[in-house]
């Protein structure tokens, strides 16, 4: 197994096999529009709907694709056969992730291909993640922040400084987003869905292990400066 793989750009390639659907199918196909790419993913299960709605949320997750690639195991390999992982993430480190969603009930039945995925994740350098669902109240929790995870929920620039001035030294949401629309002069429900935006996208560092609500603490995260100057440049 090569290294050099490590430096291909699988965040860009085509899935390598259709997702076929057909009437009375029990599993759940669809896309997911990711605002870390700024375009759709495909996914064949809610539970992989539910990685892609994690990883879109982590900040170091820079690309995601389906269906990246096949491994083909050598001739002869006992109990194994051809396996197509399902995702891959790049990172911003420049790493990369090779990712297997399985659902609980069927992660031992899978433990041989999982073993011989991650010795090939190994060998050529990424990391490798065996997933199978969220803990709640954190799923709930993201499932509402996503909702805002568009474009069209993204702040101006005066409305980034303004929620960060807001936020700065931490406030329930209810609080900052009183202030901020305050001082933008601006109808609080609008300046709300800007903090959701922003908590979903990792700029604005909130409790996901707690239900969240209008008193949930918010507070503006290590990156959210850079992100402002970014937009002001832009």
């Amino acid at each position: 197994m090569s290294a050099e793989l490590s430096g291909l750009p699988f965040e860009s390639a085509l899935p390598v096999r259709s997702f076929f659907a057909w009437p009375g199918k029990r599993n759940y196909e669809g896309s997911w529009w990711s605002s870390t790419v700024g375009a759709h993913v495909g996914c064949e299960s809610l539970l992989e709907r539910d990685f892609l709605m994690l990883a879109d949320h982590d900040t170091d997750v820079i690309g995601i694709v389906s269906q990246p690639f096949a491994v083909l195991w050598p001739h002869g390999t006992e109990a194994a056969r051809g396996h197509v992982p399902d995702f891959f993430v790049r990172l911003r480190d420049g790493g990369g992730r090779v990712v297997d969603v399985r659902h609980p009930d069927r992660l031992s039945s899978a433990e041989r291909q999982f073993e011989m995925t991650a010795r090939m994740c190994q060998a050529v350098g990424w990391d490798y993640e065996v997933f199978s669902g969220m803990a709640e109240p954190r799923a709930a929790n993201l499932r509402w922040l996503s909702g805002y995870r568009q474009d069209r929920f993204a702040p101006s620039a005066a409305s980034l400084l303004a929620i960060r001035e807001a936020f700065r030294a931490g406030a329930s949401m209810a609080t900052g987003v009183r202030c901020a629309a305050r001082q933008l002069k601006t109808d609080p429900s609008v300046v709300q869905a800007n903090v959701l935006h922003l908590a979903y996208r990792g700029l604005l560092d909130v409790d996901l292990g707690r239900p969240l609500s209008l008193e949930s603490p918010i507070a503006s995260s290590q990156g959210y400066l850079a992100y402002v100057l970014v937009e002001e440049a832009s």
